[in-house]
Order: C-alpha cells, then sequence, then structure tokens
C-alpha cells in the first residue's frame, strides 16, 4: 500500500507477519528485530486475515483513507472521542454519523478478539 510519495503504509498484523517469517528464516533476530517482534506480538489485536477485511471495510467508506484505515485497524478505536483523535491532524474530519459508522464497524471485529 503506498500514497504519492512511495511510502508504503503497513498495518501491525503485516508487520507481525512478516517478522514471524524472518524469525523463522534466522538463527537470530537482530535487536531492532526482536524489539519489533515483542510490539507487535503485544500491540497487534487482530489476525493477519480480520485485519485486511477490516481494512477492506473501512476503505469502502469513502471518507477513510488507506493510512488512516490502517490506524483504524491498528488501534481498533471503539468510541468516537478515540475516532477523533485519529482525524486530529487530517484536514477534514468525519461527520458524527460517519464516526458512528467507524465504531459500530470496529465493534464488529473488537468483539471477535
Amino acid at each position: 500500500m503506498t500514497d504519492g510519495n512511495d511510502v508504503q503504509y503497513v498495518s501491525l498484523a503485516d508487520v507481525k507477519n512478516i517478522m514471524k517469517k524472518v524469525e523463522k528464516e534466522r538463527e537470530e533476530l537482530t535487536y531492532e528485530q526482536r524489539n519489533t517482534l515483542d510490539h507487535v506480538n503485544r500491540f497487534a489485536k487482530l489476525s493477519l486475515t480480520k485485519t485486511k477485511e477490516l481494512l477492506k471495510e473501512l476503505e469502502s467508506l469513502s471518507f477513510v483513507d488507506e493510512k488512516q484505515a490502517i490506524k483504524i485497524a491498528d488501534l481498533l478505536p471503539v468510541t468516537a472521542d478515540d475516532v477523533r483523535a485519529i482525524f486530529a491532524k487530517e484536514r477534514s474530519s468525519p461527520s458524527e454519523g460517519e464516526i458512528q459508522q467507524i465504531v459500530k464497524l470496529v465493534e464488529k471485529y473488537y468483539n471477535e478478539i
């Protein structure tokens, strides 16, 4: 997933999947790799499959872009205030109805954890 600056955004679930493959391929992980793996093991709440499903649903919403969708999938905000925080630095913010759409969508996946 890239934007116009060739920056690739990936979810924590993607990073976790990548790091598990690296761990299997190498005898020993570097300090940074170990820290990364520990971090994603601690904070990646959804499986890669569920994350991709959520991302697809989020990106189908016209008011959510790829970067925002990944943040939402990583953080799983379950309150309107949490969603507002994700959009705080954006040029435009979703309406209250749109925020509720995001919350309901996230709750569906959050309840599967």
